[in-house]
């Protein structure tokens, strides 16, 4: 497919990139996420339908829907990227998924940090996490510097938003065991966890809140007071996973 060319900064598909990359309520009502940098998006082309795909290159051996041509400049506009590599792209929304059959889920509880949120939908992944739960007032997973920092993890791990008391009916309904992230619970090393089990990282300005759920946290040195919460998440993550 030959590519169409773009020259103007203010041409609607331009701004159409320019709202997905900066607001989520544009994202919610076209269900698009944009995408930025050759490598990610190579990669998940491999598998997944991209919409529209920008680039520097003419006609790039990359499928999708539409092809652009553009400018350095637009290409900055779209990306938000001091220096982007020369692609962008927008792919569909990957839809909520159904977890309540999944033995091991990974609870993100009004997290804020979107690199944090992209990191922990990584490490989960990578270690074997079936699915992800987003409560209400947790940050847009797709958020573009939290999209940069799962590196795809975003579009292969399933994950839904649920709120407290849904995710409390599932675990009574499967007899889950729900672990809190908590500086006062019992160390890591000394529970047996079995499945089903999840694990809940809440927010360090609100805490670990009144979850039923059993605290656990990692010993550390006493002049150490606490790791950020994808630090702390992956640690614990590694951890359970080895006997769930």
């Amino acid at each position: 497919m030959l590519s169409k060319t773009i020259t103007s900064l203010q041409h609607p598909i331009v701004k159409h990139f320019v709202e997905l990359r900066k607001e989520r309520s544009a994202r919610e009502k076209t269900k698009e996420v944009l995408l930025a940098g050759e490598k990610f998006i190579r990669e998940l082309a491999q598998t997944k339908k991209l919409s529209i795909l920008m680039t520097l290159e003419d006609s790039p051996d990359i499928e999708a829907q539409e092809k652009y041509l553009v400018t350095a400049e637009i290409l900055k506009k779209v990306t938000g990227l001091v220096e982007p590599d020369g692609f962008a792209a927008s792919i569909a929304m990957p839809e909520n998924a159904e977890l309540k059959d999944k033995e091991r889920i990974l609870i993100l509880d009004q997290l804020s940090d979107p690199g944090n949120i992209g990191t922990l939908f990584r490490t989960a992944l990578a270690l074997g996490w079936e699915g992800i739960w987003l409560t209400p007032g947790t940050v847009d997973p797709f958020n573009d510097k939290a999209l940069r920092a799962a590196r795809g993890a975003t579009f292969w791990l399933p994950f839904a938003w649920k709120n407290k008391e849904e995710i409390c009916a599932w675990a009574s309904a499967k007899k889950a065991t729900l672990y809190t992230a908590d500086l006062r619970g019992k160390s890591i090393a000394s529970i047996s966890p079995k499945v089903p089990a999840a694990l809940i990282l809440s927010s360090e300005a609100h805490g670990a809140g009144d979850w039923p759920s059993i605290p656990i946290t990692i010993p550390m040195e006493a002049h150490v007071e606490s790791l950020n919460v994808a630090s702390s998440g992956a640690i614990l993550l590694f951890a359970l996973r080895k006997t769930l």
